[in-house]
């Protein structure tokens, strides 16, 4: 999961300074720093997609599954 967000966040970030630079004309200052913000923004997002998908459906850890129901007591 993190290998993916790793790799697809720098390859936006790239993508995301280049444009920037080269159709917007920003500043080249300006580029690094949207290449920061969007490569982090990615990494983040895709580590966190793929976290997600990768959970188990169901009730989460914290439900006690040995502890008798409270209607039938």
């Amino acid at each position: 999961m993190a290998w993916a967000g790793v790799i697809l966040g720098m390859v936006a970030g790239l993508c995301a300074a280049v444009i920037s630079f080269a159709a917007a004309g920003m500043a080249l200052w300006a580029s690094f720093l949207i290449y920061a913000a969007a490569g982090t923004a990615v990494t983040l997002l895709t580590t966190a997609l793929l976290y997600w998908r990768s959970e188990p459906p169901g009730p989460g850890p914290w439900t006690d599954t040995r502890r008798p129901d409270a209607a039938a007591a």
